[in-house]
């Protein structure tokens, strides 16, 4: 296991989770993928995942939406489904350039859901409330160390 999440080697880019953060990411990545299936459009993490096309705009806003919410939501499934493969899959093979995307978004989309949970700002966040919500942040903030590590190794 590296101390790096990701890393570039001679042949691609590579992950390395320990066994308990894989699992982690395995389910933040399936509870991401049930969310956009079941697209409860009071929920706001949904509402970041999938924006208004048009605020104060409401009926070109409904019709960007029927145009476009199915094949976005679509496309997030894929590539989240695809960073679960990417798991499953064998440890020791470099990312494809799609693996490679499909990570980099899934994160992203992780990231959003967590952030609209724990109310995260372009002030920041409060301290958390409890337990629960500490422990949200550190994985909240875990994932942008892993996310910075792909892009590292993206960028080498």
């Amino acid at each position: 296991m590296s101390l790096f999440p990701f890393s570039r080697k001679r042949d691609g880019v590579h992950f390395s989770f320990a066994g308990h953060e894989r699992s982690l990411i395995e389910q933040l990545v399936s509870q991401i993928v049930t969310l956009l299936e079941e697209r409860d459009e009071a929920d706001p993490a949904v509402a970041r995942l999938l924006p208004a096309g048009y605020r104060g705009d409401d009926d070109a806003d409904a019709e960007f939406r029927r145009l476009t919410v199915d094949d976005l939501t679509a496309r997030k499934v894929e590539t989240a489904t695809l960073v679960l493969e990417t798991l499953a899959g064998d440890p020791k093979a470099p990312l494809s350039k799609e693996a490679e995307q499909a990570w980099l978004r899934t994160l992203n989309d992780v990231r959003l859901t967590l952030g609209t949970r724990l109310g995260v700002t372009a002030d920041g966040f409060d301290a958390p409330a409890d337990q629960e919500a500490a422990y949200l942040r550190a994985v909240y903030e875990w994932l942008g160390f892993v996310q910075e590590t792909l892009v590292r190794a993206l960028d080498r």
